[in-house]
């Protein structure tokens, strides 16, 4: 169930139950060409709906701006950084902290936001709380191998076409050219180069890396419908028996 949709009064009583609350979190970034800047957030607002249906989770109002410094000369991108999100996720925590909540999850759709959802984390666990911080993308690679991407690939451009299909456009996708930095020191990803059969990471603003914005082995013009709709399923339902497993927990008083 939503928390929006419920009353003050209907809250209260849910709160009693010792209730898990999902935040879906994401970023309002470029994903390319071809894929709508909502991806980072569309796509656990969508998971938390579909584990809403079948579970008693809560589930708050979606939080779509993120930790995107290095996607900020794309037009459209916000990046709020590290100390706002912090703050905005302490302050929804240690709101229904003080109101009988004591078990989160937040479901993370971009990278840049977990080292300020970790430090949440544990300031939730200091209060007597757990919080399990959930990258969706990761854990649907760690369930099929085939769904290990990138950034605005094949992964989350299939899902997107099952979240939203009308804002994905699979022919406007560019290829995938990365910007080397010299002869010897070829980009292998997006903050790392290769030398001498060695890697090293080299920190860039991504526009200067990739133009196209994606980057990854799995490549956007790849993506249907259909395998969005079986990983989003398939992730969903793992999460639904995590979540039962993460209500045993015993917590401190």
């Amino acid at each position: 169930m939503k928390l929006s949709s419920l009353s003050w009064k209907q809250a209260e009583e849910k709160f009693k139950e010792d209730v898990v609350v999902i935040l879906p979190v994401g970023s309002l970034e470029n994903h390319g060409t071809h894929g709508p800047l909502g991806t980072d957030f569309l796509i656990p607002e969508r998971l938390s709906e579909m584990i809403a249906e079948k579970t008693d989770v809560i589930v708050l109002p979606v939080m779509p701006y993120g930790v995107c410094p290095h996607h900020k000369n794309f037009p459209g991108t916000i990046n709020i950084g590290y100390d706002a999100l912090v703050m905005v996720v302490r302050k929804i925590a240690f709101s229904l902290l003080k109101q009988g909540v004591r078990r989160f999850i937040f479901l993370n759709g971009h990278g840049g936001n977990d080292p300020a959802l970790d430090t949440v984390a544990l300031e939730i666990y200091n209060e007597g709380g757990i919080a399990a911080t959930v990258d969706w993308w990761v854990l649907a690679g760690d369930i099929d191998e085939r769904w290990r991407g990138g950034h605005a690939g094949g992964q989350e451009a299939s899902a997107m076409l099952y979240v939203d299909p009308d804002s994905v456009n699979l022919d406007e996708a560019l290829p995938l050219e990365y910007k080397n930095l010299t002869d010897n020191l070829k980009c292998i990803n997006i903050n790392t180069v290769e030398f001498n059969n060695a890697k090293i990471k080299i920190m860039r603003d991504v526009k200067d890396v990739v133009y196209s914005g994606w980057f990854g082995k799995d490549d956007p013009k790849d993506a249907t419908f259909e395998e969005g709709k079986e990983m989003l399923e398939r992730t969903s339902n793992y999460l639904i028996e995590f979540i039962e497993e993460f209500k045993k927990i015993e917590l401190k008083r």
